[in-house]
């Protein structure tokens, strides 16, 4: 029981953009063929780096931070930062900007690309330690969306796809991009913080976080198969669903919860783009962080499918720096004297 509900806890986490936004929207344009590339991104390949980051964390007892410091130095801090950063940046221009900016649009009927700078600043704006109750609240918010979601799949009873979910071809680019989301970038740091916390548990701790993980993917299966099941149509086809099942106000109250799960992302997200912007700059942090906004909102100005295009070439990025450093830290430990 100790494992099921901390891995609950860190499933519920990582929720962000691409479990309630990115994933459903690709849906609406792939049908059925999303179940597999889900399945691929986060059951296999999700589950394979989280637990790979996850016996970094625990052989070592350190977080990433302290552990590339630590072995790899100067110019190891340099890649990990700018590896990061190819991850963050591109993942905060679509969460951030992107598919917040449309929930304002949907909700106030102001334009996209000014709500979208509305909530790149707000994001920046708490990011640098301002009204931390914000935050406090926000998470608060963000606890209702699973129940909600639950209710709607209640209301429009949970679709069975007609066809076979191993229905293909497989998107790569998709699979990959969704990997750098949901492992990469922030997560990798999430994961190897968790699992160097309870490294004295040894290869539990591993388990805690691939468990973590899995939950995240059924959880993603769910809402691709909601939104399937019921014909929703994008942009943010789970937005849609709740205002067209739900009483206006309701609707509304959903529209303020998914802008709270991604506003609890954006948050600590803008906080690692700017960390490793300091690191390639040395800069102050508020100088790093406003750095940090100017790339995202540069970004998110770019075409949705080339932003998913650099998030795929960044994940074969990520993925090897995580298998190198893994085996630098297997022959690094191999040679010490027992």
């Amino acid at each position: 029981m100790w494992m099921i509900i901390p891995a609950l806890s860190l499933a519920l986490a990582h929720i962000a953009g691409d479990n309630i936004a990115v994933v459903p929207d690709m849906a609406v344009l792939t049908g059925n063929g999303i179940y597999l590339t889900v399945f691929i991104a986060y059951f296999v390949l999700g589950c394979i780096v989280t637990g790979i980051l996850a016996w970094i964390g625990m052989k070592t007892g350190l977080e990433l931070q302290l552990i590339i410091r630590r072995y790899f130095g100067r110019c190891g801090k340099i890649v990990w930062a700018v590896t990061i950063l190819a991850i963050c940046i591109p993942a905060s221009a679509l969460t951030g900007c992107y598919f917040a900016g449309w929930i304002l649009h949907e909700s106030t009927g102001i334009e996209h690309s000014l709500g979208g700078l509305i909530s790149l600043l707000l994001f920046s704006w708490l990011a640098s330690g301002r009204w931390p109750e914000v935050l406090k609240t926000s998470n608060y918010f963000a606890l209702l969306l699973i129940p909600l979601i639950f209710i709607l799949a209640v209301i429009h009873g949970v679709s069975v796809p007609s066809g076979p979910w191993y229905a293909g071809p497989i998107n790569w680019w998709l699979v990959l991009a969704l990997v750098a989301y949901n492992a990469g970038g922030i997560h990798s740091i999430l994961v190897v913080e968790a699992a160097a916390h309870l490294y004295k548990r040894g290869n539990k701790a591993i388990w805690l976080t691939v468990i973590a993980k899995i939950a995240e993917g059924l959880f993603t299966f769910f809402v691709a198969g909601l939104v399937i099941g019921t014909g929703a149509q994008g942009p943010l086809s789970l937005m849609t669903l709740a205002d067209q099942s739900f009483l206006a106000g309701l609707g509304g109250l959903f529209n303020i919860i998914l802008f709270c799960v991604l506003l609890n992302t954006m948050v600590p997200a803008m906080i690692v783009n700017a960390k490793q912007i300091g690191i390639l700059t040395n800069f102050s942090f508020r100088a790093s962080l406003g750095i940090a906004a100017i790339a995202v909102w540069l970004i998110s100005r770019i075409h949705f499918a080339i932003i998913l295009s650099i998030l795929s070439a960044a994940a074969c990025l990520m993925i090897l720096l995580i298998v190198y450093t893994m085996a630098y830290l297997h022959m690094y430990r191999q040679t010490q004297p027992k």
